[in-house]
């Protein structure tokens, strides 16, 4: 029995200490404290360095009996402070004052301290060093050093984040400016209330007043200095002009200087509200002035640079929008890149693309900024614009069908619709060409040719690109304009006797087979198209009108003046055969036709309109308002003065 008892009673035993040996093992905590973490409160830049307020936080791995912490934690060099704790695993030590700038200090907590099991740290805290940051600073200041734009910004950066109210309060600005300030974590950026003045040293001081978020103030005040750039460049004029509606929708947006500027600074200059997506080019606009020979001209390094910033929208305009254009005062000359150009903002109005002229006013003016097209309504209202040159126009004319223009810019005939679509330029390389007159069918053009030296080309039967076919024809081999026209202004035709010298000056008979035109010097020619090879015969009358056909007469129409008659009138010019002779020897001898012993019609001063297309079959009167650039009223002579106002 005593043997059966022993045989149960010692597994159960074994079994007993087992459990005892596991229990040890499992669950009582035989493993003492350690540190995993120091970090300060209010660290400046880096974990190791903190501003002068902060607290050290020290956080346990497990819950430690506090007391025996606090009586091994040590702080070199010795500060005063007070501890607390958050739960049981943080300890905070919090000084009791300021810690002193730029000063190393080291924690330290000794071996001995013990968690709540009673299980003691055998090995001391590893020592953990950090040291206080210094006063604050600036680290950065922008701009420095001279030609700042006028419209810049000041950037004052610090090493730290700073107590913004107190940093704007020490700012001083001399001379006093007036500005906002807006910050971006330890960057206070200055943003003037208004352009800085041109040619000006600015001192701007951020004194010791200022200070971090810790309270810590600067040292000593800090200064920095720049100058704005000189002012020298000027604005002459912006297209479309300030205030102007009806603007072209397919037009640019221009401003021209007095001088080249530097493309590098015009990049970003122009701001346009609402945006529009588009390019922005410096260009230099073309004049016909006469081409030095390749001896006489500047080498490619020296060649005139642009004077235009143009910038070109990818896609039309909505019809009747504003637009609020800003140019900023960041535009250098090239010559002299200290000198800037003053902002300015302007707004526009865009108008509506016509389809067509018809039963319209087109007539020409500088109201947006360039001369051009425009067109209006018959009484004078809803004027628009139907070109946008950005060189004066000089010369005109409309297909009988209202559908298509030519024009004459800067010695350049281009052919456009209307709408304002499909443009194409005529004129070649090599030469300027003027007075551009579409034939009845408008498939072809009368202009008048110049060399780019200058020299006399005549006058010339062009196909119209698109439209015509065919090799151009030479009708007469002088007696084209001067060049010059780019440097036109004002509104209208201008008052000149005879006209504009670069204005239309042919017109075409009924079928287009006879031609009368009055070369530049007024001297009038009958050409005989009907042929093969033009011929012509020079009429014993000086032009003082651009001549015109009248299709209820069946006869051209021209003021001028004769050897026998000194004082200008209407003369209807013809052949003794109806039309100039190609079997004639003697062209000059062409008769001026029957003339009573008076003219047909004194021809008035000034400008009038034409009626229709190549016709004089009806006076009109120019629109008494509505910005028509001759108010003038017509006469029975309107018919033989081809100048603008023009009634398609």
């Amino acid at each position: 029995m005593r043997r059966r008892a022993l045989e149960i009673g010692l597994p159960l035993a074994a079994v007993a200490i087992l459990a005892v040996i596991l229990y040890n093992a499992t669950l009582v905590d035989r493993r003492p404290p350690s540190v995993t973490r120091v970090a300060l409160s209010a660290p400046a830049g880096d974990p190791h360095t903190g501003q002068t307020l902060t607290a050290i936080d020290v956080e346990f791995s497990e819950p430690v009996r506090t007391a025996s912490v606090e009586t091994r934690f040590t702080i070199t060099p010795h500060v005063a402070g007070a501890v607390r704790w958050d739960g049981q695993r943080t300890l905070i030590f919090t000084p009791s004052q300021r810690l002193p700038a730029a000063t190393a200090f080291e924690v330290a907590i000794d071996a001995g301290y013990e968690d709540l099991a009673g299980n003691a740290a055998t090995a001391a805290m590893e020592p953990w060093a950090f040291e206080t940051a210094g006063p604050p600073t600036v680290a950065a200041f922008s701009p420095v050093g001279t030609d700042v734009p006028v419209d810049a910004t000041v950037q004052v950066t610090f090493d730290r984040l700073m107590a913004t109210s107190a940093v704007e309060q020490a700012i001083s600005i001399t001379p006093r400016t007036a500005y906002r300030a807006s910050w971006s974590q330890q960057v206070l950026t200055l943003t003037f209330d208004s352009a800085l003045s041109f040619g000006t040293t600015y001192d701007v001081t951020v004194g010791m007043g200022a200070t971090d978020t810790d309270g810590s103030h600067l040292v000593a005040p800090f200064t920095s200095r720049f100058s704005t750039v000189a002012a020298g460049l000027s604005v002459l004029s912006t297209a479309p002009a300030n205030g102007v509606s009806g603007a072209n929708p397919h037009g640019s947006i221009a401003v021209f200087f007095d001088a080249p500027i530097d493309p590098a600074s015009a990049a970003d200059a122009l701001v346009i509200t609402p945006p529009i997506d588009g390019s922005t080019a410096v260009v230099e606009l073309p004049e016909d002035e006469p081409v030095p020979a390749p001896s006489e001209g500047p080498s490619p390094s020296q060649a005139p640079a642009g004077r235009a910033l143009v910038f070109t929208p990818n896609a039309a305009l909505p019809a009747h929008t504003t637009y609020a254009v800003t140019l900023r005062p960041v535009v250098r000359s090239l010559a002299a890149s200290g000198q800037v150009a003053a902002g300015r903002t302007w707004t526009f109005t865009t108008g509506q693309a016509s389809t067509s002229a018809q039963n319209q006013v087109v007539f020409l003016t500088a109201r947006g900024g360039v001369r051009n097209l425009w067109l209006m309504n018959p009484d004078g209202s809803n004027p628009r614009q139907l070109t946008s040159s950005l060189s004066p126009i000089v010369g005109y004319d409309i297909t009988i069908d209202g559908q298509t223009i030519a024009y004459s810019a800067g010695g350049t005939v281009r052919v456009v619709r209307v709408d304002g679509g499909d443009e194409r330029t005529l004129t070649g390389a090599g030469r300027f060409e003027y007075g551009p007159v579409f034939a009845p069918d408008g498939r072809s053009l009368i202009v008048g040719r110049r060399g780019t030296d200058g020299t006399d080309q005549g006058w010339w039967l062009v196909p119209v690109p698109g439209l015509g076919s065919g090799d151009e024809r030479r009708l007469l081999a002088d007696g084209a304009p001067a060049v010059g026209s780019s440097k036109v202004s004002g509104d209208g035709p201008g008052t000149t006797a005879g006209g504009s010298p670069w204005a239309p000056r042919a017109a075409f008979d009924s079928d287009g087979a006879i031609v009368l035109l009055a070369a530049a010097d007024g001297t009038l020619q009958l050409i005989d198209l009907s042929s093969p090879i033009a011929t012509s015969a020079r009429l014993n009358l000086t032009a003082t009108s651009v001549p015109s056909w009248s299709s209820s007469s069946q006869a051209f129409l021209v003021a001028a003046t004769s050897a026998t008659q000194p004082t200008s009138g209407v003369w209807r010019p013809t052949c003794p055969t109806g039309r100039p002779s190609s079997r004639r020897t003697d062209r000059t001898s062409c008769s001026s036709g029957s003339r009573s012993a008076s003219p047909l019609v004194r021809r008035e001063s000034g400008s009038s309109a034409r009626t229709g297309a190549n016709s004089a079959s009806s006076p009109g009167t120019a629109p008494s308002h509505g910005g028509c650039p001759d108010g003038a009223v017509l006469t029975s002579a309107a018919g033989v003065h081809r100048s603008r106002p023009h009634l398609v």
